[in-house]
């Protein structure tokens, strides 16, 4: 029972990671490259991915921020003060449609996992009013 507890903390961990990775890659969407006289003077934002795998034999989640690959993609906009000599402008590879997934994804699995924790509290509250 316990060790569900800790199996439904490690998931609140993984989505809370989750939702302030996407948070994170949402407020740096138009994070750009700037070119100035030829020379690249800063690299755009690079948007992160979360990795989750089963941590054994325990049971529970573990998270990992991995760059995203391919980090940019490359925008034609000459008018652009961003803009290189060709006229192309670099922005984070991030779709807006795909944050607002992973957002939704990770509430319910925080929702899940609080459930999960909510369920082996009463169980275990049982079990000791059980056996007193």
């Amino acid at each position: 029972m316990i060790n569900s507890i800790n199996i439904g903390l490690t998931g609140l961990h993984a989505a809370s990671t989750r939702m302030a990775n996407s948070a994170n890659n949402v407020a740096n969407v138009q994070s750009t490259s700037k070119t100035v006289n030829g020379e690249k003077i800063n690299e755009p934002y690079t948007p992160r991915d979360v990795h989750q795998s089963a941590l054994e034999p325990t049971g529970g989640v573990r998270t990992e921020l991995v760059d995203r690959d391919p980090a940019t993609v490359k925008v034609y906009q000459p008018g652009s003060s961003a803009a290189d000599a060709d006229g192309v402008v670099e922005y984070p590879n991030v779709s807006l449609d795909e944050e607002v997934v992973q957002q939704k994804v990770a509430s319910y699995d925080y929702k899940a996992n609080l459930k999960t924790i909510e369920t082996a509290d009463e169980m275990l509250q049982n079990l000791l009013d059980i056996t007193s």
